[in-house]
């Protein structure tokens, strides 16, 4: 379950259970994590919730932009890898965006199950633990349709 420690500040962690898996968030710096974590489940049970008042989690420029790019991207579609490098600037650091994606502090909020690879394939997840990233991705992707 979620970590118990303080509820605001950057770096605080929570859990969030998704069948088998765990997905860990960091929440930033201002933002109550009992209440980030009342809407991400919230979200799983299938509520439409944008995050978008839920600043964004820090990084390096292009992993900022990746992210933003990311979070434009609507509920139920998915992007590739590549369209994702061209929305933050940079077409041709397709691996890099991915790297991005990898690093994502908050998925859900950002939603790199989103993205996809070239030609629809699902690509990887990080963001968990406890089941096969793959099909944690696609139940992600399930919950929004």
């Amino acid at each position: 379950m979620p970590n118990e420690g303080a509820e605001q500040g950057a770096g605080t962690a929570i859990r969030v259970e998704v069948g088998p898996a765990v997905l860990d968030l960091t929440v930033p710096a201002g933002v109550d994590a009992a209440a980030l974590r009342e809407r991400v489940h919230a979200w799983l049970r299938g509520k439409a919730d944008p995050f978008e008042d839920v600043p964004a989690p820090a990084g390096t420029p292009f992993q900022q932009a990746c992210w933003a790019a990311c979070r434009r991207i609507p509920r139920g579609e998915t992007r590739t890898y590549a369209w994702l490098a061209a929305a933050a600037g940079r077409p041709a650091a397709v691996r890099a965006a991915g790297q991005a994606m990898r690093r994502n502090p908050l998925p859900i909020v950002v939603p790199c199950h989103r993205v996809v690879a070239a030609g629809g394939r699902p690509g990887g997840f990080s963001g968990s633990c406890g089941e096969d990233s793959l099909a944690l991705k696609e139940r992600l992707q399930k919950v929004e349709r």
